[in-house]
């Protein structure tokens, strides 16, 4: 059997990207080059083969919009998660990156003032993604979803934990592939080439 291969990518360029703001669950909408980004990966997914069977995504809007565009492409439903959703930043939802890392909580069980731990946040994303490959084996899958789930799956994967996570954060609209064998293995990491086409 072939494995399971889920097809990361994070949603296209939003207002708050471009103005260096941490979105967290807020809406911001796809700015006119992220409307460019999210055709350029749909185009890149339509010629896969073998051919993405689902497509899943985080139900807020930038990835939803992203997620859209690629069903829209493939000829696919869309599967609302609520488990790929970034994390909850609370009270410092729209901050600054460097605000965010000052006011990070140095305990993984601290949840950020009115929001998630980072405890939570990881059983909630990896509970979401191996239960998203456990239902498609042998298939290929895209998940569409935000630059802190993906970064953390990624280190998680690659090396046992989500410490090293800023090191493996996604460009918008990048892609990164995991094989799902005994083992998952990153077999494309955050990939930009339909972007510089």
């Amino acid at each position: 059997m072939q494995p399971t291969r889920l097809f990361l990518v994070r949603h296209g360029e939003t207002t708050a990207n471009v103005a260096g703001r941490m979105q967290g669950r807020g809406n911001d909408p796809l700015t006119p080059r992220g409307q460019q980004q999210v055709q350029a990966i749909a185009a890149r997914l339509a010629g896969e083969r073998p051919p993405i069977s689902a497509i899943y995504t985080s139900p807020l809007l930038r990835a939803r919009l992203t997620a859209e565009a690629i069903a829209a492409r493939l000829n696919l439903p869309l599967r609302l998660r609520d488990g790929l959703q970034e994390m909850h930043l609370g009270q410092l939802e729209g901050v600054s990156a460097e605000e965010l890392l000052r006011a990070a909580p140095r305990d993984p069980d601290q949840a950020y003032p009115g929001g998630e731990s980072p405890r939570a946040f990881v059983e909630r994303i990896m509970g979401t993604l191996y239960g998203i490959a456990a239902a498609h084996p042998g298939e290929a899958v895209v998940v569409v979803s935000h630059g802190g789930v993906i970064s953390t799956a990624l280190a998680i994967w690659n090396e046992g934990h989500g410490a090293g996570w800023t090191r493996y954060a996604p460009a918008n609209c990048a892609l990164s592939i995991i094989e799902f064998n005994a083992q998952p293995r990153i077999v494309l990491l955050n990939d930009c080439a339909h972007l510089d086409a």
